[in-house]
């Protein structure tokens, strides 16, 4: 199961609904900016939790409209549902970025910064972005949970700004990259790259 598939089911557990209904609840809602799913994805998905047995479909005709599936969750998918949740709030490392960290040597340090230079205005531009409607509840919002996530989404961009800017600094310098021989590295005030801490083994008596 993906991120995709929690989505969906937190939608289907809300209420009966087809394809088309859960598209536009993203929407409404705003998770296309955490869960950036394609139209296509969603037909996928439900197609593959209806094989597993998490959702039950129906065909539903509305008027003169094209018959519609109308999905509802069954008892395997609350499980399933209740597990994700609690993984997806207490998970660790499950950011793909933190991959992008772990092998940055792979890539030139000037081009490395040019990518991280991009991300970092892009994450100033949603800082501002998300600032702007906090500042504007509370509002009219379409779902309780509104304020609370923008506040979490807000606080989470301005730590991950300061690891980006902390990335950039280090890899403009080229004495403190050298220092990394193939990690990257950041830790605030207790450690200097120009200092290295001698290995625990090299202590050892062979």
């Amino acid at each position: 199961m993906n991120r995709y598939d929690l989505v969906l089911l937190g939608f289907i557990l809300e209420r009966e609904c087809s394809g088309y209904d859960i598209m536009t609840e993203i929407r409404k809602r705003e998770l296309d900016r955490w869960a950036k799913i394609s139209t296509s994805t969603i037909y996928n998905r439900l197609i593959r939790l209806e094989k597993n047995e998490y959702i039950t479909g129906r065909s539903e005709r509305d008027g003169n409209r094209p018959e519609r599936m109308m999905y509802s969750i069954t008892d395997k998918g609350r499980e399933l549902l209740k597990k994700e949740i609690l993984k997806h709030l207490t998970g660790f490392n499950d950011d793909p970025r933190t991959l992008g960290y772990a092998f940055l040597y792979g890539v030139e340090p000037k081009e490395a910064v040019r990518s991280l230079e991009v991300h970092e205005r892009r994450l100033l531009q949603e800082i501002e972005r998300l600032n702007e409607m906090i500042a504007n509840e509370p509002r009219p919002t379409l779902f309780s949970e509104g304020p609370f996530l923008n506040c979490m989404s807000r606080d989470h961009i301005l730590v991950e700004l300061k690891y980006v800017r902390a990335a950039i600094s280090i890899l403009r310098d080229p004495s403190r990259n050298k220092q990394l021989d193939g990690y990257f590295y950041i830790n605030f005030g207790a450690r200097h790259f120009d200092k290295r801490e001698p290995s625990t083994d090299s202590n050892r008596e062979v």
